[in-house]
């Protein structure tokens, strides 16, 4: 390697090591759980749902501090105002709080095995002493440190981890995009959400960000995906919001809104449900909503009977096309949409 490549390397690092400034303390959990409450420390717009862990999560996580394992560092990051906003750590500093307002049962504990049933309340005297002593190790961002520092740290953090699925990293990492914001705002449509009918489990992990991007994704460029759903939906929403206008905004919600107006006013109930099951498989959703999206934009006053849509998703070739296993299949996918694309067209009433 030549010398003024290394020079050039040695001045990028040390310009982008100048970006990112902090200390470390160490902060008991009484005082982050005290700090939380009273919302000093919070949440910010690019970080994941409280408490998205399972209890078993929560309950294994109490039992580390209990064992006096080491826990990995919290990161906090200071603002203008005096108050730290969690960059990294919220689902375990939600479980502080939840267990020590005596919410959380510990259960399926594989060592401390006398303490499944316990709330905070029940320890012995010397644990609900020493408990809230116990300290911390925190890494806090100073506060001329840039929102896209702090979100790129996020996002590193939980894609090595794999903590976050790709909707909840998606939304933190591309919060700033405009195209992302719509998606997050349609994503809670009164109608949507009826349509879909998600459990409040998958509602926490973003499912429905995950079907409404997904949906734009395919819709615009369905023919283009390759083998991998997440970079496929990444980067469409990504190109999208470099090229974001009014008009596009506008042409984006108008498109979402009819479509599942459009399947509101005409298509059979739990449409999206497989045989029954209130779930809303991917594929299945996936293949009906953009082929309703595409036949839209060639037929604008499209109508069809509910009878029709029935037998769409009856046929052998629908329920092939949208097995759980061709999800990933480019073919299966192209078929799946243009074939609902397509049915609806010829069966439409004119």
């Amino acid at each position: 390697m030549d010398e003024n490549k290394k020079k050039k390397a040695r001045n990028q690092i040390d310009k982008l090591q100048q970006e990112v400034s902090y200390d470390t303390r160490d902060y008991p959990i009484e005082y982050l759980v005290q700090n939380y409450e009273s919302r000093k420390f919070f949440r910010p717009r690019y970080q994941r749902n409280e408490l998205v862990w399972d209890e078993r999560r929560q309950a294994r996580f109490i039992e580390s501090l209990l064992l006096g394992y080491p826990i990995p560092m919290l990161f906090l990051a200071d603002t203008d105002e005096g108050k730290l906003e969690i960059v990294d750590g919220l689902q375990r500093i939600s479980t502080l709080v939840s267990f020590m307002q005596n919410k959380l049962i510990l259960e399926k504990l594989e060592k401390l095995t006398d303490l499944n049933g316990f709330k905070f309340k029940d320890l012995p005297e010397s644990e609900k002493n020493r408990f809230p002593m116990n300290s911390l190790r925190v890494i806090v961002l100073r506060k001329n440190t840039d929102e896209k520092t702090k979100i790129d740290l996020f996002n590193r953090i939980n894609t090595s981890s794999l903590q976050a699925n790709d909707a909840e990293v998606r939304s933190g990492v591309e919060i700033l995009n405009p195209f992302m914001q719509l998606i997050n705002k349609l994503s809670n449509d009164k109608t949507f959400l009826r349509l879909i009918g998600l459990s409040a489990a998958k509602l926490k992990r973003k499912e429905n960000v995950e079907l409404a991007s997904r949906f734009f994704a395919y819709s615009h460029e369905y023919k283009n995906f390759k083998h991998s759903v997440r970079s496929f939906v990444n980067s469409f929403i990504e190109k999208s919001g470099e090229k974001y206008t009014v008009g596009a905004k506008e042409d984006f919600e108008k498109e979402f809104k009819n479509t599942f107006k459009f399947i509101d006013d005409f298509y059979p109930k739990d449409i999206f449900h497989n045989n029954g099951i209130h779930m809303t498989p991917r594929v299945r959703f996936e293949a009906i909503s953009v082929g309703t999206n595409l036949a839209l934009k060639k037929d604008p006053k499209l109508k069809i009977r509910k009878e029709d849509v029935l037998n769409m998703v009856q046929t052998s070739e629908f329920k092939e096309y949208t097995t759980s296993d061709a999800s990933n299949s480019r073919p299966k996918i192209i078929k799946r949409i243009e074939f609902v694309e397509n049915y609806l067209l010829e069966n439409g009433i004119r």
